[in-house]
């Protein structure tokens, strides 16, 4: 019997990347390249969350589906439309401003799950920018690039906690009782906010961001009570 085509042959789980990005034009179109040159991938979605620049061309000329919100509505609501334009067995999440990111680097993500190694991965910096790196060893749990059963979300009730996303998904999958492998990014890094909009804007991006961390992740520890 073809193994490939017969009865018998093993079933290999869709497995589709989204992307979600706010103003990232001159970096987005660098992660969905990689994520396109990547055979894992049946599709690459970027989620446009209300751009004012070439965010929606750029991606689309690498290569990427988008889907666009009129307005800015938060990381969160960007992931649940992405999650909700795609049928993919498996789902990958990429930030869009990642810095010396490549394909094996996806491949460390995707495939303990394809193969049924792992249920879910989440990707954590090492070696790359001394920020990067020093911020995920002290918060190694807070990271959007991760690859999981889209199953596991079935029920989820995080998608209005904004960039609390990575916060809710890790409460609600160790609620579950799903253990997420931890997958070293060797060498890959991200763009930091005080270089993408200046210092002012870009700290003030960033305290906003640090609240609704920690607001999702006080609600954590309630739970944990």
């Amino acid at each position: 019997m073809d193994t490939q085509t017969g009865s018998g042959a093993e079933h290999r789980p869709d497995c589709c990347a989204i992307i979600c990005a706010y103003n990232e034009a001159g970096r987005v179109g660098r992660v969905v390249a990689v994520a396109r040159q990547c055979a894992l991938f049946s599709e690459v979605v970027v989620v446009d969350d209300g751009s004012r620049d070439a965010t929606a061309s750029e991606a689309e000329q690498a290569g990427a589906r988008v889907v666009r919100h009129e307005v800015n509505r938060g990381k969160s609501l960007a992931l649940q439309t992405g999650m909700a334009t795609t049928a993919s067995e498996l789902v990958c999440f990429l930030d869009a401003d990642l810095l010396n990111f490549s394909a094996e680097h996806i491949h460390q993500l995707v495939e303990p799950v394809l193969h049924g190694q792992a249920v879910a991965t989440l990707g954590v910096f090492r070696g790359g920018r001394v920020a990067t790196t020093l911020a995920q060893r002290i918060t190694p749990m807070i990271s959007g690039q991760r690859c999981l059963k889209r199953e596991l979300l079935d029920g989820f009730d995080g998608w209005d906690s904004g960039f609390g996303i990575e916060v809710a998904i890790n409460d609600f999958l160790l609620r579950r009782g799903v253990t997420q492998q931890l997958v070293e990014l060797r060498g890959a890094a991200q763009v930091m906010k005080e270089e993408k909009r200046g210092f002012i804007r870009g700290a003030a991006a960033r305290t906003k961001m640090f609240w609704q961390i920690l607001r999702e992740w006080t609600k954590h520890r309630r739970r944990l009570r």
